[in-house]
C-alpha cells in the first residue's frame, strides 16, 4: 500500500519482507537442526537402556546357569567321592539324584 503510495518505500519494504523471509528460514532451520539432536540423542538414550537391560538379564542368566553346572559339577563330584569310598551305585544314584547310567561313565 505504502509502495503505491510512496515508490521511494518499495526498496526498504522489499528488503524488510526478504530479511523477514530469511529470519523465518533461518528458524525453521534451526528447529530443524534442534530437532534431529533431539532425535539423536532420544536414540542414543534407548540404545544405552536397552543394553544396560539386555546387560541385566545376562548377568541373572549367566548366575541361574552357573547355579545349575556348579549342582550338576558339585554332584558329580560327590558321586566319585562316593563310589571312591565303596558306595554302591545305587546308593550313590539315591544320594546324588544321578542316573545309573551317569555313574556308570565316572
Amino acid at each position: 500500500m505504502l509502495a503505491k503510495k510512496y515508490p521511494q518505500l518499495k526498496k526498504p519494504v522489499n528488503c524488510v519482507k526478504r530479511m523477514g523471509l530469511i529470519e523465518s528460514i533461518r528458524y525453521y532451520q534451526f528447529h530443524k537442526n534442534l530437532a534431529k539432536v533431539d532425535e539423536r540423542m532420544l536414540h542414543e538414550q534407548w540404545k544405552e537402556d536397552g543394553m544396560a537391560e539386555g546387560k541385566a538379564i545376562g548377568i541373572v542368566e549367566g548366575r541361574e546357569e552357573g547355579r545349575v553346572e556348579g549342582r550338576e559339577e558339585e554332584k558329580f563330584s560327590i558321586a566319585r567321592n562316593l563310589l571312591a569310598k565303596g558306595s554302591s551305585h545305587e546308593f550313590v544314584s539315591e544320594i546324588t539324584g544321578l542316573s545309573l547310567d551317569d555313574i556308570a561313565k565316572l
